[in-house]
């Protein structure tokens, strides 16, 4: 069973911010045209028919992507084409095999209470354009080892960056009640970088300061911390030589990454590849699903499933170029036997149980959810068309098979 909580099947905010769980920094869409590949419509064409599915007030052609806020949605394109090139927390340690954060880009920061305070962020952060977080921990368990959080900020200037991180630092972690033990500490390694360390919460906090970027890790020993405070046992010194490997890691990454200049960010394309037209649109306010639009490359999109491993392998066998983001995911494979080889393999859960598909769409899967997790969606349908595999989720079922069967309708309305 391969695990999606990450990436599907999952009702959640669309921002991750620097004051949410164990880890991410602050707040907070990809695939090329429809047109290249060959595609196999030929089962599509004999078992389903357009004009009987239920697809409610959703859109069932394909249709440019529109925007009321331009400004906000390139700044979420540059976070995202900032997260197709930086490290997954294995890239740093290889321990962290288990990817901890939920959506990654991040335009504003939120107002969740969590280990750090950006009550200030605003004006903190003169100048800030947009951020991309990633987290990663040992084990499916929270309470094994530590949560590593590395979080990379685009500023219009590298002014504005070396002076976001010194605000950022000064404003540090956020009160939590306990005898907190918080103070600086030095890389020798990295001079410029700006690290606090709580020594009674065993957490660390590193912002560095590297040309229009700010390097911002976290480091969360909830082990180390579990197991002093219930046995006696003397806590851990600071981990600076990992904030020092997080930083080394994520700047050479960097090098490979070009930001948009400030006064460009209006010109980036909204669908840079031609998936988006695809992609079943967000209607106006809705929050279901990644509560995000846009496209993460194959990489990008390792970022936001549970194992990326075993998700690494399964994109390889099955060509998986891109994932889109809007009322649900689409992502495109090499070819219709690879979609459906992906269908089979990543929406496997013995917590979902099928239910009937849809009226006049029997070749979609949908599950209802009966399992642990508190903020998994209820309903979950998925379809293959051509080389393309479709994911939607809802808390109702009614919605969850309109929104399945408008996404197919534009697939095959595609053509």
């Amino acid at each position: 069973m391969l695990d999606m909580r990450h990436g599907f099947g999952r009702l959640r905010s669309a921002r991750i911010g620097v004051r949410a769980a164990a880890a991410a920094v602050l707040v907070i869409s990809v695939l090329t045209s429809a047109g290249c590949g060959s595609e196999s419509h030929a089962a599509e064409e004999q078992t389903v028919d357009l004009s009987k599915l239920d697809t409610g007030k959703f859109a069932t052609k394909p249709q440019d992507p529109t925007t009321t806020d331009l400004a906000k949605r390139t700044r979420i394109i540059e976070g995202l084409r900032l997260g197709n090139i930086l490290p997954l927390a294995s890239e740093i340690d290889p321990s962290l095999s288990r990817n901890a954060s939920a959506t990654n880009v991040f335009v504003e920061p939120n107002s969740y209470d969590g280990l750090l305070n950006v009550d200030h962020f605003s004006t903190d952060t003169t100048g800030f354009v947009s951020g991309f977080a990633t987290s990663g921990r040992p084990s499916k368990d929270v309470f094994l080892g530590y949560t590593l959080t590395n979080t990379v900020m685009i500023f219009d200037s590298e002014a504005s960056a070396a002076s976001a991180a010194t605000a950022l630092a000064r404003s540090g972690f956020a009160p939590d009640g306990t005898n907190m033990q918080v103070g600086p500490v030095q890389s020798s390694a990295h001079p410029a970088a700006q690290m606090i360390w709580d020594h009674t919460n065993q957490r660390l906090a590193s912002w560095y300061p590297t040309g229009k970027f700010v390097v911002f890790s976290l480091i969360d020993q909830i082990e180390n911390r579990t197991v002093g405070n219930g046995f006696g046992i003397a806590p851990e010194p600071a981990p600076v030589a990992l904030a020092d490997k997080t930083i080394d890691v994520t700047t050479d990454r960097l090098k490979t990454f070009q930001p948009t200049a400030p006064d460009q960010l209006a010109k980036l394309p909204l669908d840079p590849d031609g998936l988006l037209r695809l992609t079943l649109p967000r209607p106006a306010g809705d929050q279901t699903a990644n509560a995000f639009t846009g496209t993460l490359d194959q990489h990008g999109a390792l970022h936001t499933v549970g194992d990326p491993a075993m998700y690494r392998a399964l994109f390889d066998k099955t060509g998986v170029d891109f994932f889109s983001y809007g009322a649900g995911i689409l992502v495109r494979t090499k070819d219709a036997a690879s979609a459906q080889t992906f269908l089979d393999a990543a929406f496997a859960s013995r917590f979902k149980h099928r239910i009937d598909p849809p009226a006049g769409l029997p070749t979609a899967t949908c599950t209802k959810y009966h399992g642990p997790d508190e903020y998994a969606a209820p309903f979950t349908c998925n379809v293959a068309y051509g080389r393309y595999v479709a994911t939607v989720w809802s808390q109702q079922q009614q919605d969850a098979y309109q929104r399945i069967s408008a996404q197919y309708a534009i697939l095959a309305n595609s053509k």
